[in-house]
């Protein structure tokens, strides 16, 4: 059967794509192999000095700009839940003016290991939003690139030798043709069929545009809210977020905020501030614990293989000593003549029976 895709236009520096992170991890949790998702670099800020129309020094833009920036994230943020970190945003300064950088990063770890450049991507993502670096960097990219698992020697290559610049090209050149003018946007294709939508988009409308496309074929896993699914989403994806929690499961906050209470309180999920929210991951304890209780497992699971190997070998040799003494037996019957004997033969005698008249 022919997969959903997913194209998302963006920009690893969109405020508003991180927001739609919630809905893009649960249809990838949902709906898994039945739909692809991939990222169309669009180039965001080519030039901080000329986004804005602001006049004065090129410090005094650069300022203005940065503030601008950190009231639109901050805004953003209390409007899609997904936190950002909390003071002024200093992305741009005079030596780092452009996004490209990052979505050339992007194009570069995509020539590497495609999988690995989602991973890239949201590293990315949350390496800008909640813990303030300079992702334009390279020192910050080649980082983020090795906990992707991205070797750094092919990074920097692929990054530098042109041809992650040419990707990224011609996912601008993609954005034009489909009138793409803000991020994020996307494309979801079936078949030959394609429907565009421009804007942040909850993930209900990607349900019914799935479902209809589809004509009803691509349906999502159903995933019960209970506390060992959620810890099941957290080990999965690792870093998560509440409003990521909520979206998957299709809970609201106050639910969502007592299943995560119970986790923190079960000890199974560690809490790390960010802003005005929290990221949660498993807790070390709760690693060991499993990490022992596998080992144990598979302790146990080789005693029961070694049992049973030891088992089978002593009804082999049972087996062999038994076909050995039947054999030895066989021989000295036949070595004295003792052959089957036949049952002799007997002969009944007819009594004659005088009638008297």
């Amino acid at each position: 059967m022919e997969r959903i895709r997913i194209y998302q236009f963006t920009d690893p520096t969109c405020i508003w794509c991180w927001g739609n992170e919630p809905a893009i991890r649960a249809l990838d949790y949902l709906y898994g192999s039945k739909i692809d998702i991939e990222f169309i670099m669009g180039g965001l800020v080519e030039d901080i000095y000329t986004l804005y129309n602001i006049e004065g020094s090129r410090q005094h833009i650069l300022d203005c700009a940065n503030a601008r920036i950190t009231d639109t994230w901050r805004a953003a943020s209390k409007c899609h839940a997904m936190p950002i970190r909390e003071g002024a945003v200093a992305l741009y300064n005079e030596n780092y003016t452009s996004s490209f950088p990052q979505n050339i990063a992007y194009e570069a770890a995509k020539r590497i290991d495609r999988q690995k450049a989602k991973h890239f991507l949201r590293l990315l993502r949350e390496a800008t939003f909640t813990e303030g670096k300079r992702t334009s960097q390279i020192d910050v990219l080649i980082e983020l690139a090795a906990k992707a698992g991205i070797d750094a020697t092919q990074f920097i290559d692929a990054y530098t030798n042109g041809d992650a610049q040419a990707d990224f090209l011609s996912d601008r050149m993609l954005c034009q043709r489909n009138g793409i003018t803000g991020f994020p946007s996307y494309m979801i294709k079936y078949n030959d069929t394609s429907i565009i939508l421009g804007g942040y988009q909850n993930l209900d409308t990607f349900h019914n545009i799935i479902a209809r496309l589809s004509g009803g074929k691509v349906k999502p896993k159903k995933a019960g809210p209970s506390l060992a699914n959620v810890r099941e989403f957290i080990n999965h994806y690792e870093r998560v977020y509440p409003v990521e929690i909520e979206t998957a499961f299709g809970l609201d906050k106050a639910a969502t905020d007592l299943m995560i209470s119970n986790l923190i309180e079960d000890g199974s999920v560690a809490t790390t501030p960010i802003g005005q929210g929290q990221r949660l991951s498993l807790s070390g304890a709760y690693r060991t614990a499993q990490h022992n209780k596998k080992f144990n497992y598979k302790t146990m699971e080789k005693k029961e293989l070694k049992t049973t190997a030891t088992k089978a070998e002593n009804a082999a040799t049972k087996s062999a000593a038994e076909k050995s003494a039947t054999k030895a037996s066989a021989e000295k019957c036949t070595t004295k003549g003792c052959g089957t004997s036949k049952p002799k033969a007997t002969t009944a005698k007819k009594e004659k029976q005088t009638v008297k008249a």
